[in-house]
């Protein structure tokens, strides 16, 4: 087996590893990458023992089990015939060169996990060190910090292999990192530039103090600069590299121009683009022309919520116990449908609740959008692709027999249910009810995302398929909703049903008048018109769990029939002739002939796929639609179910409404225990009707982004010396009290979820950051170690706050925002707490 390629040979990640995969990929895109080959992971697998089974439980034995593990690996040598297969295929470089020796974990620089810092890197290297530094980096993935790395991120220590890059060295005048997307604003639009004089390696290293800017993408314009009063810089030497200060000229001077910065911006862009995702940059200019020396993806975005995708599913405000069940469920088949299809999303959550409004996370939509599974850019090259296509979306041609045979299962599960009575029940049981009944909606629900995601990427891949085969755009949407009226929707079943109930209206003119007076007078007359009520009847029993709101807070039709017999009055007066069933059958007819004449337009290879791309096309479209028809039979059985409870505790005396336990969260609900509400329950039950009732009558605030900060807070807080600035590093707010980290030896004593300060942090201090609330380092910035994890495990975090460790005490109480790059002492007191 060939254990070493060069970048001009595509292997999978699980042999380049994740840094040696990417660069590879750069270099058949076509960017100015420094040539290089990658050891394959195969050869530590054949090679190097498997690792123990590691003692988490015990911090002493752990680390004795690494440095075990790891030894064993350096002292292994490399065996002769591939040792000198290596120097052979190093003397095909230019003579005198020196070398970038990089790990490449086969777990690391995935979408969802960067694994920064955590394997060894070694730059300048001459060629007959190089065999030594191999050794060194299989030895790296068993440091300590790179074990508990892996368990964080749900990796199997068994499974973890090691590749190598081997790379010609550039000896760079500037370099740096960029994210294609600013990490800390979450600004799509947006890429941050960190840069130094020298090597790279003091700003991924995270400790030095760097310049940074933002580039405004779409304008191409700078829009932020922080020019730093750099202290060092990191130069070649003749064994490696070595820091060294900056000579004073060059310290507040910027170490990019602004030709230089837009040109990184835009070829950072340009890397997203090709990657169809956004992306960690790593770069460098060498005698004026820019290098990429790796991409990866970022690994999180923060989240920017409108009303943009919301206000339409969700245009009125929604009570707090709906929310909660829905947003419980919805989490869980976002995660289980991304899995599914193997797709990342480095931004979370997909919604949030403010002021009773649902707010979308435009960044996921986007970011979504921006990922394309099948690339379209001709007939003949989707040719070259239907192998892999076959295989990587297998799951979409089964998705819908699995979901068909489990539907059967939550239909009875339903059933049983809503045969439930509640009479005799204890609060207990209630309890017990709400528990299943969430249960069975959750697990059904689980692969419905898939679903509606799989029916847009299917109906946009046949959409610009048309459009490569007709060479228009115009006329492949045409061609397109031509196809797509043969699918066929329970809603568009319903709609006939109800048509058919307008057309028995029509010919009674008796019947018309009734229904003139409005659904509620018209109930109490149906009974006149027998065979009316009864067709009426059973499109209720059929339907009746059809939602007016999506909100189980308003009734269902089932509870306000009234509201059908309004939609049927409607119909029957409407001027529009429908002949639902003749325009159905046109429509089938017309699918037909535009799928056929699609078919005929195809290369003969692609035909198979072209036919199963349409049929999928429409199966996912009809089943889209039922899993909606499906998913709503829980409104009407959480809406009883609270009804029936919220009775009783009226009856006791406890709420003035039955329906006002939807003030409560889903926690909440399920901890009434008895027919007696707490006061505490009762004051949140009227504290949030009060609160929903004015966003009722209130127009939400479209982009919570664009929400004003409460900016004189916090000039009253920084003229009384309690705010502290630094520079972005982590999004979010916390409130906690500061612990002050000087080295390995604090790491013991230091308490859970406190506020960790330290001057700056690297990879063995990665464990720290799973206990910690927040970070505060003296160094470093957006780019820097210490802020990446932070971004990674979730916790806000302020960058290159001079001083830290003597502006603040142990036990200290701060209140930090990762966003703004704020730090504010609670113990000095203020006009006003920071926003």
């Amino acid at each position: 087996m060939e254990y070493i390629t060069g970048f001009d040979r595509m292997l999978s990640i699980e042999e380049d590893g994740g840094k040696g995969h990417h660069l590879k990929q750069l270099t058949s895109f076509g960017f100015n990458v420094p040539e290089g080959i990658v050891i394959g992971a195969s050869f530590y697998r054949k090679y190097y023992p498997k690792p123990p089974v590691f003692t988490y439980e015990d911090e002493a034995t752990m680390a004795s089990q690494c440095q075990e593990m790891a030894e064993k690996v350096r002292m292994t040598s490399l065996p002769e015939a591939f040792a000198r297969e290596l120097e052979e295929r190093l003397e095909r470089f230019p003579a005198g060169g020196r070398f970038a020796v990089r790990s490449s974990s086969t777990y690391e620089d995935l979408a969802g996990a960067a694994f920064a810092g955590q394997h060894d890197t070694f730059l300048n290297i001459a060629p007959d060190k190089i065999a030594e530094k191999v050794r060194e980096c299989f030895a790296s993935l068993w440091q300590k910090h790179a074990v508990l790395y892996r368990r964080y991120q749900g990796f199997e220590q068994a499974g973890a292999s090691m590749a190598v890059v081997i790379q010609r060295m550039i000896e760079a005048e500037v370099a740096g990192v960029a994210f294609s997307v600013d990490p800390v604003s979450g600004n799509l639009d947006y890429v941050l530039i960190e840069g130094n004089y020298g090597v790279g390696e003091s700003v991924v290293g995270g400790e030095a103090v760097t310049d940074s800017w933002i580039v405004d993408a779409v304008k191409g314009e700078i829009v932020e600069r922080r020019v730093s009063e750099k202290e060092y810089y990191v130069v070649p030497v003749e064994d490696g590299v070595q820091t060294r200060p900056l000579p004073p000229e060059y310290r507040a001077t910027p170490c990019l121009s602004d030709d230089r910065i837009l040109e990184i911006a835009r070829v950072t862009k340009k890397i997203e683009g090709e990657f169809q995702s956004p992306q960690d940059v790593e770069w460098a200019y060498a005698e004026n022309k820019l290098y990429i020396l790796q991409s990866r993806p970022q690994t999180t975005i923060p989240p920017r919520f409108t009303r943009d995708e919301s206000a339409e599913r969700f245009p009125e405000p929604l009570t707090p116990l709906t929310w909660s069940y829905v947003e419980d469920a919805f989490n869980a088949s976002l995660e289980h449908s991304l899995r599914l299809m193997d797709v990342h999303l480095p931004t979370r959550p997909w919604f949030a609740l403010r002021n009773c409004y649902v707010y979308g996370n435009q960044n996921a939509v986007k970011l979504l959008a921006m990922n394309k599974p099948i690339q379209l850019r001709t007939a003949d090259s989707l040719v070259d692709e239907l192998t892999f296509i076959e295989e990587k979306f297998r799951w979409v041609m089964e998705l819908p027999n699995t979901w068909t045979r489990d539907l059967d299962t939550y239909l009875i599960r339903v059933g049983k249910l809503s045969a439930a009575s509640f009479q005799g029940f204890s609060a207990t049981d209630f309890q017990r009810h709400f528990k299943e009944l969430f249960s069975v909606a959750k697990e059904y629900f689980l692969p419905n995302i898939a679903i509606s995601m799989t029916q847009g990427f299917l109906t946009r891949t046949l959409l610009e398929y048309i459009a490569v085969v007709k060479g228009d755009m115009y006329e492949a949407q045409t061609v397109l909703k031509q196809i797509i009226t043969a699918s066929g929707t329970k809603t568009g079943q319903i709609n006939r049903e109800l048509y058919e109930l307008a057309k028995r209206v029509k010919q009674s003119p008796e019947l018309m008048t009734l229904l003139a007076e409005g659904g509620k007078q018209a109930l109490a007359g149906l009974e006149r018109f027998p065979a009316f009520d009864e067709a009426f009847r059973v499109f209720i029993d059929n339907y009746g769990h059809r939602e007016i709101s999506f909100d189980y807070y308003k009734p269902t039709w089932a509870e306000a029939p009234e509201v059908v017999l309004d939609l049927i009055y409607l119909a029957a007066t409407s001027r529009k002739r429908e002949n639902i069933g003749k325009k159905e059958q046109v429509g089938k007819m017309a699918s037909l002939k535009a799928t056929q004449e699609l078919l005929a337009l195809s290369p003969k290879p692609l035909r198979y796929f072209v036919n199963e791309l349409v049929r999928l096309t429409l199966t996912y479209t009809y089943i889209d639609d039922l899993e909606h028809f499906q998913t709503t039979r829980v409104n009407l059985l959480a809406r009883k179910a609270v009804g029936a409870l919220g009775n009783r505790l009226m009856e006791a005396g406890q709420l003035a409404d039955p329906y006002d336990l939807f003030f409560l969260v889903k926690e909440e609900l399920e901890s009434i225990d008895s027919f007696e509400l707490s006061a505490e329950l009762q004051e949140k039950i009227a504290l949030r009707k009060e609160a929903y009732l004015r966003a009722c009558d209130q127009e939400p605030v479209w982009d919570l982004t664009q929400e004003s900060e409460a900016a004189d807070s916090e000039k009253d807080a920084e003229k009384d010396g309690a705010l502290l600035h630094g520079v972005p590093g982590s999004p979010g707010e916390c409130e906690g009290d500061i612990y002050i980290v000087r080295g390995p030896e604090d790491f013991a004593k230091m308490p859970d979820q406190s506020i960790l300060v330290a001057r700056t942090t690297n990879p063995a201090w990665t464990p720290l950051f799973y206990k910690a609330k927040g970070l505060i380092t003296e160094s470093g910035g957006p780019l820097s170690h210490g802020a990446v994890t932070a971004r990674e495990v979730g916790i806000p975090a302020v960058m290159c706050i001079r001083g830290a460790l003597t502006k603040f005490e142990n036990g200290e109480r701060i209140r930090l925002d990762g966003k703004k790059g704020v730090v504010q002492k609670l113990d000095v007191q203020t006009k006003a707490p920071m926003s």
